[in-house]
């Protein structure tokens, strides 16, 4: 027998709106604005992305399943003793916003179920652990010419890249592959061995300096804006290298 269809627009149930309302902390202005939505919206529409994926908007918008999907504006996941769901919430695209809570992996989730652990990328504070491991991520501090300060976070242990924006304290999840082309692209590596592979961003971190990755993710950023700006991120100078360096380069070079 199958279920009878969804009819809408209907209420979020206790179960999406506790999980929205998570993702979105309400002491972090740059998410506040999408939460007050979720609080006042209903869901008018399901989305392109199938089961769990939602269109919250007022109830006289037509919803907008044809535009490109907005960018993530929120993302986490939720353990269970049946498996993880990820919580993900997107820019709004006009007047609505669309959402997606699904479990991953086979199987059904089955209501009630034992929740082991959670974590979202939202609460996440510069200096903090990387809230999936709990081990230290690679912090690089980005500022523009305004003075706008950001910092990109890369985890190579759970391999994410993430970017807190200091102004609306938002952390913005960073597609790997796009990133990564814009490094090699400013590093002119054209071996396909290291291009075509992203995941030696992670493995090879260590190689990258500081000001290599902030230059990779402004032209990132110019293509395929992650956080709005206005002005432009200005790339540090190389650093130069520590007196003892310089002294040992000396005496190596005087004694040849």
């Amino acid at each position: 027998m199958t279920e009878p269809a969804e009819r809408y627009p209907r209420n979020l149930s206790g179960f999406e709106r506790e999980l929205l309302l998570w993702v979105l902390p309400a002491e972090r202005p740059g998410y506040r604005t999408v939460r007050s939505l979720v609080e006042e919206w209903k869901i008018t529409a399901r989305g392109r992305r199938g089961d769990g994926n939602y269109i919250l908007s007022p109830l006289d918008e037509r919803a907008d399943v044809e535009s490109p999907l907005p960018q993530v504006l929120a993302y986490g996941i939720v353990e269970t003793d049946q498996g993880e769901i990820s919580v993900t919430v997107r820019e709004p695209l006009g007047n609505q916003v669309e959402f997606e809570i699904v479990k991953l992996g086979s199987g059904d989730l089955v209501i009630p179920f034992r929740e082991t652990r959670r974590w979202t990328f939202s609460d996440w504070s510069p200096g903090e652990a990387c809230p999936i491991c709990v081990q230290g991520a690679r912090e690089v501090i980005m500022a523009t010419t305004s003075g706008h300060q950001m910092v990109l976070a890369i985890c190579p242990s759970d391999k994410r890249v993430w970017v807190f924006d200091e102004r609306t304290q938002v952390n913005h999840p960073v597609p790997i592959t796009n990133f990564y082309n814009e490094l090699m692209f400013h590093q002119h590596v054209r071996d396909p061995n290291i291009a075509f592979h992203p995941e030696r961003l992670f493995s090879a971190l260590k190689e990258y300096r500081d000001e290599s990755l902030v230059r990779a993710f402004r032209s990132y950023n110019m293509i395929r804006t992650k956080v709005p700006l206005g002005d432009e991120i200005i790339v540090p100078e190389p650093k130069r290298r520590a007196l003892l360096d310089r002294v040992r380069a000396f005496f190596g070079a005087s004694s040849q």
